[in-house]
């Protein structure tokens, strides 16, 4: 060993004797020139001090939390997918039935419903008449008996028939 590596071992040593339980590793450029060489010595001691050390702790420790909150945030939205996926089916499961409960009353509501059989109105024209008349009379209404009188033939008519068909 030479007197420069000596000088750079003793400086080494003292650094590892004040903390015991401290390790450390220092990348210079002569480390790596002796490892490009393929001629480094196994033995040789490299260190670091306790604020580099500390720093690389705390880097390390920031990435591994990073990639440990990475993999939680991955397994939370893969679980939350999951669960919602789980609701998906379940609410699918429970509308089915439900729906097709509603549609069965809804038939059924329309089998039910009355429809009065459309017919024509009887009198319609004469009744027509008179509403014209009255329109285009309005100060002289008696001017629109007779068709008054024609509408009221018509409704007797028609009351009539309805009579005779109900007492058969």
């Amino acid at each position: 060993m030479g007197s420069a590596e000596s000088a750079e071992r003793k400086e080494e040593e003292e650094f590892v004797g004040d903390a015991p339980e401290a390790f450390g590793v220092r990348v210079s450029s002569r480390l790596l020139d002796s490892l490009q060489a393929a001629d480094s010595n196994p033995n040789t001691v490299v260190t670091m001090s306790g604020a580099e050390r500390r720093h690389l702790v705390e880097a390390a420790y920031q990435e591994g939390a990073n990639v440990v909150h990475g993999k939680m945030v991955e397994l939370f939205r893969e679980a939350q997918e999951k669960q919602n996926q789980e609701q998906t089916e379940l609410m699918d499961r429970l509308e089915h039935p439900a729906l097709d409960e509603v549609e069965s009353k809804v038939k059924k509501l329309h089998e039910r419903e009355y429809r009065a059989p459309t017919r024509d109105v009887p009198c319609a024209d004469e009744r027509s008449d008179c509403l014209k008349c009255y329109a285009a009379n309005g100060k002289t209404p008696l001017e629109c008996a007779d068709k008054v009188a024609a509408f009221d033939r018509c409704a007797q008519a028609v009351r009539d028939v309805h009579l005779q068909t109900a007492v058969q």
